[in-house]
């Protein structure tokens, strides 16, 4: 029988940068690329309104390469 060789997975293969969306105090959003809850983050873009941040938000996730779901 043949062993399949088994590889450990390891936490620092895993990604833990994202694409988020914060509300402005001004009413609209703006989103961030980066870690999130730390100082770690770039401005994306921003939106004025729901429709255009879900819009706005898969234009940023095409843009650093995450799968859109």
């Amino acid at each position: 029988m043949i062993q399949a060789r088994r590889t450990r997975k390891r936490a620092s293969a895993t990604s833990n940068t994202s694409v988020w969306s914060e509300l402005n105090k001004t009413g609209g959003f703006t989103i961030y690329h980066g870690i999130k809850g730390t100082e770690t983050r770039t401005i994306v873009g921003g939106a004025a309104s729901r429709d255009s941040l879900e819009y706005n938000m898969r234009k940023a996730k095409n843009k650093y390469g995450y799968k859109l779901s």
